[in-house]
């Protein structure tokens, strides 16, 4: 991503870390702390004094002694911020044990480490970033593989066939929905994660918003933005947060990467048709807002002949629901203004009602359009 190749890039150079800079670090991580003390522990404990360090082999650390939390400059430069959040709730849940629980003595890693680990929603393995998740397609599991089909029928969407793309599409969801149906009526054990999706947004702009509840209402998953920061230009903003099954956690992914590479492309195009004619027909942020929302209601009008015909209905995941909160237990709704409707908004809605979500080849989605080249022509 283009924020953490200007993370690197700096890293790469010694000498040129504005002081400034750092001191705007430690700023965001009081500011992070305080969230996370307010949201998880209820204000519970006293904040300390924050230090970048220089360690290569420490991400972080907690100096009980001194009351001073560490986090690794180089950690900062070369992870994502979320993973930086990461080790600060882990450094947390080492003062929680020290200086609430009163446990100075106890096992680094203990009982009660773990315990507080629980509380502030961050995993007690000290490590940066999340795992890499398999590939459907290579799972043992059946399930799995039912579900990698709903891949092959995505990679039909992209059929020049006009009918047998739409047909793809149709089946794609019509699958996804009786997979999750199936899933729900088990009594096992469901095991939820979550990713974190594009880069960190200074404004959540409306198609962004209109795409979050896509992958939520038709990718079943949850979503939510979450507050994030870019340290290398010390720009704080939103980043998307989804949550579900890994299974789902894949094809939502998938969903946006592709989505998000193809609207550049179709508003490329859109421009370029109707500059001929004199006068473009609305501004990039009208486009994709009519672009995303056009593609939503061709999702549920699919939605709905899968209810009308197939009798299929999701009503929701309860458990995936409580694990949502879990992670989020003082959700803030904003409102916000979206754009003005204009003609190219118009056009936006017409090209995402035709718009069409395939696979490439390899199974994955490559940023930058490369697997669309316009609208699907016909298609419904």
């Amino acid at each position: 991503m283009a924020e953490r190749q200007k993370s690197k890039n700096l890293r790469s150079e010694p000498g040129v870390l504005p002081e400034a800079l750092e001191r705007a670090w430690l700023t965001r991580l009081a500011w992070h702390y305080d969230q996370v003390n307010y949201q998880y522990l209820g204000c519970a404990l006293k904040r300390p004094v924050f230090r970048i360090g220089d360690s290569k082999k420490k991400l972080g650390s907690w100096d009980g002694n001194r009351r001073t939390l560490m986090i690794s400059r180089g950690h900062i430069l070369d992870h994502e911020w979320e993973a930086v959040l990461e080790t600060l709730r882990h450094e947390m849940a080492h003062q929680y044990v020290q200086e609430h629980l009163g446990l100075g003595a106890a096992a680094p890693h203990g009982k009660e480490f773990q315990d507080a680990c629980g509380l502030l929603r961050c995993d007690p393995a000290a490590k940066a970033g999340t795992s890499a998740m398999g590939r459907l397609e290579d799972s043992a599991a059946d399930k799995d593989r039912r579900l990698g089909r709903i891949k092959e029928l995505l990679a039909l969407a992209g059929s020049p066939n006009e009918h047998e793309a739409a047909t793809a599409m149709r089946l794609a969801q019509k699958y996804l929905l009786k997979y999750n149906l199936e899933f729900e009526d088990l009594a096992g054990e469901r095991n939820y994660g979550f990713r974190y999706l594009g880069d960190c947004a200074a404004r959540v702009q409306e198609y962004q918003y209109v795409l979050s509840n896509i992958l939520q209402e038709y990718f079943f998953v949850l979503a939510i933005w979450t507050y994030s920061y870019d340290p290398s230009r010390d720009k704080p903003g939103k980043r998307l947060q989804i949550c579900g099954t890994k299974q789902n956690l894949e094809i939502a992914s998938y969903v946006y990467d592709y989505v998000t590479g193809a609207s550049e492309p179709l508003w490329t195009a859109h421009k370029a048709s109707t500059t001929t004619k004199k006068k473009l027909r609305g501004t990039r942020l009208q486009y994709l807002a009519g672009l995303l929302q056009g593609l939503k209601q061709k999702l549920e009008r699919q939605k709905d002949t899968l209810e009308q015909e197939q009798g299929l209905v999701w009503v929701g995941d309860t458990r995936l629901t409580e694990y949502y909160r879990h992670l989020n237990p003082r959700i803030r709704s904003v409102s916000g203004s979206g754009v003005a409707r204009s003609r190219g908004y118009a056009d936006g809605v017409r090209d995402g009602r035709k718009l069409n979500i395939r696979r490439g080849v390899g199974g994955s989605a490559r940023k930058g359009g490369g697997l669309i080249e316009g609208p699907d022509r016909g298609a419904r």
